[in-house]
């Protein structure tokens, strides 16, 4: 429970077994923010750099020295997503040191092995490793440093279900039966944990990710009261 005033803010934790705390307000500046000491919103930027949290009681944090700083104009943001099709997702196990080393090779085979049946464009097929960098991506720092076994999620996205199917379904065989250096043998790199893919919800993406510049707050949102009664 918020209470706002002019002269400061006090969140109360509403469960009689929970408790607001110093730390557990002060974290909630983090959440979804790249910087945690400025929100920035339609109509200016709540400036969070000199807030003073403290414990006001048992369940009550109080927080003080929050400013906030009107835009020169008033924006509304806008955010949109699209769909780009039906998805089926296989996961892959990797233990072996070898195929962890050349695990890039792997995923390369199954990728031609899928560009041969259905060309280069009309599907999307993603492998993220988990164990390298599979969270971050390019930005983990220690991607050249991947675990001892490493689990990879395959995704085809494709504009019907079958062919997503057999998009992620050669995506994630293929890693089976991939040619590598030095080795003898023509399968068995890979593990799997299931016999199948399996269908997932449809792959969405960002369309839309943008401000509207407005003259009046309400310009957008118009609204229409209606009394109703007998």
């Amino acid at each position: 429970l918020g209470e706002v005033t002019d002269d400061d803010v006090r969140v109360t934790a509403m469960h009689p077994g929970q408790r607001c705390t110093v730390a557990s307000v002060a974290g909630h500046a983090m959440y979804e923010r790249s910087n945690p000491y400025f929100e920035y919103v339609a109509g200016g930027t709540l400036d969070m750099s000199a807030c003073r949290y403290e414990q006001f009681d048992a369940k009550t944090a109080r927080i003080t020295g929050a400013q906030f700083v009107p835009a020169a104009e008033f924006r509304v943001k806008l955010e949109g997503a699209g769909r780009i099709g039906e998805r089926y997702v296989g996961l892959v196990g990797i233990r072996d040191p070898y195929t962890i080393a050349h695990v890039d090779d792997v995923i390369g085979w199954a990728r031609t092995q899928v560009r041969e049946r259905f060309g280069d464009s009309g599907y999307e097929l993603h492998h993220i490793v988990y164990g390298r960098n599979g969270v971050m991506g390019d930005l983990e720092p220690m991607k050249d440093r991947p675990a001892h076994e490493l689990c990879i999620l395959v995704q085809g996205v494709a504009p019907t279900a079958a062919m997503a199917e057999e998009v992620c379904m050669i995506g994630t065989r293929q890693m089976f039966y991939a040619r590598l250096p030095d080795v003898k043998g023509s399968a068995g790199s890979v593990a799997f944990a299931l016999d199948e893919v399996l269908r997932a919800s449809p792959a969405y993406r960002w369309t839309l990710n943008h401000t509207l510049r407005c003259d009046h707050p309400l310009e957008l949102f118009p609204t229409h009261m209606t009394t109703a009664g007998i």
